[in-house]
């Protein structure tokens, strides 16, 4: 089964290995657009699977042509307080290789 990553971050999906990427130019976090969008959710989900099929060898990338709407350029995509595993890594940041090697830290 082909599989495909959508991702804001292709250098970063590429190193940990992804099948196949669709890059996207959109904040962290929102891939697939602002929540409440369905249409704009949904043509974004095609391109992505459009990009499975033409994505004709594993590793390769297809950039997809969606771009950061300008009226959403001041939307604070940041959540309210950061992840348990963001705090844990600045705590200890040499632990970040076995949290790629899925060892989770405590």
């Amino acid at each position: 089964m082909s599989t495909i990553v959508l991702t804001p971050i292709p250098v970063f999906t590429a190193w940990a290995g992804a099948p196949r990427m669709a890059a996207i130019g959109y904040p962290l976090g929102l891939p697939f657009g602002m929540p409440g969008d369905p249409a704009w959710q949904m043509s974004i989900l095609r391109a992505t699977l459009q990009a499975l099929v033409d994505i004709d060898r594993p590793g390769g990338t297809v950039h997809l042509p969606f771009e950061w709407p300008a009226e959403l350029a001041e939307v604070d995509t940041e959540p309210p307080e950061p992840p348990p595993i963001v705090g844990a890594l600045i705590r200890r940041p040499w632990q970040f290789r076995r949290l790629l090697a899925g060892d989770i830290p405590e």
